[in-house]
């Protein structure tokens, strides 16, 4: 395992999660591609995205202007690794800045790094799966859920362990055990 591949993406998840652009500039190469894979119609991002410029400003200050309280957790049993990428599991969650809505989402990161004697992004692909819109009472519940999880770096069977009984979060739930 590349422990500078692995910290890379911790970096990038105190950016996004802490709202901290300048961190990007220590993860993502200059001339960097964001793709995403967007399969739910609960949230959305432009299908491509270019330039570390453009990819800091949707994913940290745009995404920011919307949500807050948010937990990104990679899932270390899925995580998979060669040369110049490393791909894993991952599941957010977070509040809605205009109606205190939660919001649990999940998916796959698919980082590609430079060469290998280089630790920045030369193109990250984020899958999302899924993004479910929870009740404002389910707020409470799933902040506590999240907060007391290893961050950013989880088990599945640790996140299952602690996930509140809220019905639905069962697609997480199935999707997790799967």
């Amino acid at each position: 395992m590349d422990s500078q591949f692995v910290a890379q993406v911790c970096r990038y998840i105190r950016a996004k999660d802490g709202h901290k652009p300048h961190l990007m500039d220590h993860v993502f190469s200059h001339n960097a591609t964001l793709e995403m894979k967007v399969s739910t119609a609960n949230v959305s991002f432009p299908p491509i995205v270019s330039g570390l410029p453009n990819i800091t400003e949707t994913l940290v200050r745009d995404f920011h202007t919307l949500y807050e309280n948010v937990y990104t957790i990679c899932l270390t049993d899925t995580l998979q690794q060669d040369n110049t990428s490393l791909n894993c599991r991952w599941l957010v969650g977070m509040t809605e800045k205009s109606s205190g809505l939660s919001r649990v989402g999940y998916g796959d990161y698919q980082w590609i790094f430079e060469a290998p004697d280089s630790n920045l992004v030369s193109r990250l692909t984020i899958v999302i799966d899924n993004m479910i819109v929870l009740s404002f009472t389910d707020q409470a519940a799933v902040m506590s859920w999240l907060e007391a999880l290893s961050y950013p770096w989880s088990s599945s069977s640790d996140v299952l362990a602690a996930m509140p009984h809220i019905t639905l979060l069962n697609d997480v739930r199935d999707h997790l055990i799967n």
